[in-house]
């Protein structure tokens, strides 16, 4: 016996029923309390407990028992929704009673076996409603009925039995509750709200918590309601194991269940359990270094915990701060010389939870300076004869760390006056550099000796002609190929003015586009002389192209030959020709560099080949082939040898036996060619056991792919689909014997070395003897 699986179960509304772990019997039911939206999905059967010949004429295969007691008198249907809009998948119902119980349900009051599929309905949804005509209690089975029923008159008190089963198809189902009456639900009238229980925090593993303090706050007052505590959610549904001492809290959140003591309805609620264990900062202490190389540190003004602290003491070794015994720990933590190193501190909160720190003690870092870092030979680089610089830029170059510190900078002519961060020179200047400690250390002090450096000598360029070779009207070109035409002896950057090649500003990229005559500006620099500026001058000319080259489609097997026409000065082919035409070309992208007053343009031309017809699908039925082509350029031609074409693509009267089909488009390249085979389709099986004609074999088509074997009576009902490779059929409806009579299949495969469908129908005779 399968278990019912439980998709959604006291989840986000807290949907309240009784559950028990096997609903698919009608003793092992499932209490619904109050009119909420129930999902479940229901797998296997219990006890066949349906009569096949009464009820709707089906029986149990995936499902579930419900029962339900009006609350109210008044009428009461449901829409049933499977999770899955697929048509193919079925639920039926049957609803017993009133007042009915297990072993004596006698007969149904209402029920629905209707197929959705076979009845060619719109959705799957099957249930009850208020439309429905006067007296439409049953329906079904297979294509009679609408899906739905005519909805229920209840009278407040009665109880009933909801029979839930999906003979075919796979998935869950939702259930709303629709009509005036209400169903009985405990919850609903209890005279209070139940409270609640407040996320628990756990930072100590050893201490007991006790549930049962809760309980009275649960109840609120509510009479008629028991408590009971659990560690998981599915020991609370299905009241296991339950807590009834003290516990220690682990790293999970624990349940408990509000049972009602009159009815069989309740519910489950979750105890958030926030395991929170002491976590302490690794602060750092800074102190400036003495004569001694020590610091003096203030170890109480770390910051170890945002907690209340309840204790706290501080040690040289962490195992000492772990057995934090009197006497071994600081003395003096508001004023303790040291080294750099780590001290470590125990902690105490006021909740009880402790732990070690980890406190590390290091020195500010000293002031310090290395002049000899910076390049201190300037240049002119706006030309305006003197230099500027920002002393913010020189100190990260000098100074380690130079945030650390306060830097200064004097002119050895003027020590005691700072000088502003922007510096001016015109000539040979000594400036004395400070760094001085954010922290009461002593500064230190160095010396930068700044010179104007001379400048880069240029050689002068010529005017450069550039071809619009692309005939697109611009031309890419990359400034840098022309750099080593100024000098070979300094990096150059690219500007659109001579104004920003001098200031450089507004630097360019070395790629360009170019539509016209222009000049570029490159400013040179090295390491060693002051940079200069360079002029680029540009002429853009424009090439002449051919009109006669356009690109061709061609058979693949074919060649041909493009002409450029005259009003060249010269033709270089990718085929080797120098001559206006291009010799024989095959399929391909080709080229042809045309030259007109110096200016040389390659014109790609693309011979294409004609699309390659694909046979798709070849359908045989009776002796009548129709095949199914894509590719290639329409019309298509058909044929059976080769010679005889035709363009219809269909063929009647194909002999029994393996044959070929050709297929070429308007273009009569070389066909496209497939294999395939006009079955002798077998039309008759007697599964007498006689070992002759017993069953209907397809068992090779396991080798092929995407195989469909599927047989359907007159009604277009399936009663044998082949998968999992078996692609035989014994003439039974799963293990039910057909009876004599006629019936239809489908045979389709896919080639799985020319992914070609194949498909095959025809009718087979059954005969039960």
């Amino acid at each position: 016996m399968k278990k019912l699986s439980i998709l959604y179960f006291f989840f986000l509304f807290s949907l309240i029923f009784s559950q028990n772990r096997e609903a698919n019997d009608c003793v092992n039911y499932i209490q619904i309390c109050g009119n909420q939206t129930i999902t479940l999905n229901p797998t296997g059967y219990g006890i066949q407990e349906l009569d096949s010949t009464r009820v709707c004429k089906s029986e149990e295969h995936n499902s579930l028992w419900l029962k339900f007691t009006a609350k109210t008198t008044g009428t009461l249907g449901f829409d049933l929704i499977p999770t899955s809009s697929s048509i193919d998948v079925d639920y039926d119902f049957w609803i017993f009673g009133p007042n009915v119980s297990c072993g004596n349900i006698g007969f149904s009051v209402r029920c629905s076996t209707t197929n959705p599929e076979a009845a060619f309905l719109a959705d799957n949804h099957t249930g009850m409603r208020d439309t429905e005509p006067a007296g439409d209690f049953s329906e079904g089975p297979g294509e009679l009925g609408d899906g739905y029923i005519k909805s229920m008159d209840v009278i407040a008190g009665e109880s009933y039995f909801l029979v839930i089963d999906r003979p075919i198809g796979n998935g869950a189902f939702t259930l709303n509750w629709t009509g005036t009456a209400l169903l009985g639900d405990p919850f609903g009238t209890a005279p209070n709200v139940f409270g609640a229980v407040a996320p628990i925090d756990v930072c100590n593993s050893s201490l007991l918590y006790d549930f049962s303090v809760y309980s009275t706050d649960i109840l609120n007052g509510n009479p008629e309601f028991d408590i009971t505590y659990y560690a998981t959610y599915e020991d609370a549904t299905y009241d296991e194991n339950r807590i009834t001492n003290p516990i220690t809290l682990g790293n999970h959140d624990y349940y408990y269940r509000i049972q009602s003591t009159v009815t069989e309805c309740f519910r489950v609620e979750t105890i958030k359990v926030n395991w929170k264990p002491l976590t302490l900062n690794t602060p750092e202490l800074k102190a400036c270094k003495n004569n001694s190389g020590e610091g003096i540190f203030n170890l109480t003004s770390a910051n170890l915990t945002s907690e209340s602290i309840a204790d706290i003491k501080y040690y040289l070794t962490f195992q000492d701060a772990q057995d934090h015994i009197p006497g071994t720990e600081i003395l003096t933590p508001g004023l303790y010389f040291s080294v750099e190193k780590s001290v470590f501190a125990w902690v105490k909160t006021v909740s009880g939870c402790e732990n070690i720190a980890e406190i590390i003690l290091s020195f500010f870092p000293l002031p310090n300076v290395d002049t000899s870092l910076y390049d201190a030979n300037h240049c002119d680089n706006d030309l305006d004869g003197s230099v500027s610089l920002k002393f913010s830029n020189i100190t990260p170059t000098i100074v380690i760390n130079p945030t650390d510190f306060n830097v200064y900078y004097y002119l050895s002519t003027n020590p005691g006056i700072a000088l502003a961060n922007d510096f001016t020179f015109t000539s040979d200047r000594t400036v004395i550099v400070e760094v001085k400690s954010k922290n009461g250390c002593p500064s230190v002090f160095g010396t930068i000796n700044f010179k104007i450096a001379p400048q880069i000598t240029l050689s002068p360029v010529q005017p450069i002609q550039i071809c619009d070779s692309d005939r697109s009207g611009n031309e890419m070109v990359n400034l840098n190929d022309y750099t080593a035409q100024f000098t070979t002896q300094a990096t150059a950057t690219a500007y659109e003015t001579l104004a920003d090649a001098k200031k450089d500003i507004n630097r360019i990229s070395f790629s360009q586009d170019l539509k016209a005559n222009k000049s570029f500006f490159f400013r040179f620099q090295n390491s060693v002389d002051c940079p200069s500026v360079g002029e680029l001058k540009l002429i853009f000319q424009s090439p002449k192209i051919s009109s006669l080259i356009q690109d061709v489609i061609i058979c693949k097997e074919n060649n041909i030959t493009l002409d450029a026409g005259p009003g060249f000065d010269s033709y270089v082919w990718s085929s080797g020709s120098t001559k206006s035409s291009s010799g024989a070309l095959k399929v391909g992208e080709h080229w042809v560099d045309l030259m007109f007053d110096h200016c040389t343009t390659r014109q790609t031309v693309k011979v294409i080949a004609e699309e390659e017809v694909i046979i798709k699908i070849l359908e045989i039925e009776n002796d009548r082939l129709t095949v199914t082509v894509t590719g290639g350029t329409a019309p298509y031609e058909y044929s059976l040898d080769n010679f005889t074409w035709q363009s219809s693509n269909i063929f009647n009267n194909i002999p029994k036996g393996i044959q070929h089909i050709y297929v070429r488009s308007s273009k009569k390249c070389i066909p496209s060619i497939r294999e395939f085979s006009n079955i002798d389709l077998v039309n008759v099986i007697t599964p007498n056991g006689d070992g002759k004609n017993d069953v209907l074999d397809y068992s090779a088509l396991r080798l092929k792919n995407n195989v469909t074997f599927k047989i359907f009576d007159r009604f277009g009902r399936f009663v044998f689909i082949g998968k999992d490779g078996n692609y035989i059929w014994n003439g039974k409806d799963g293990k039910k014997l057909l009876s004599t009579g006629t019936f239809w299949y489908t045979l389709e495969w896919t080639e799985p070395d020319t992914e070609v469908i194949h498909r095959y129908n025809s009718w087979i005779l059954l005969k039960n003897r």
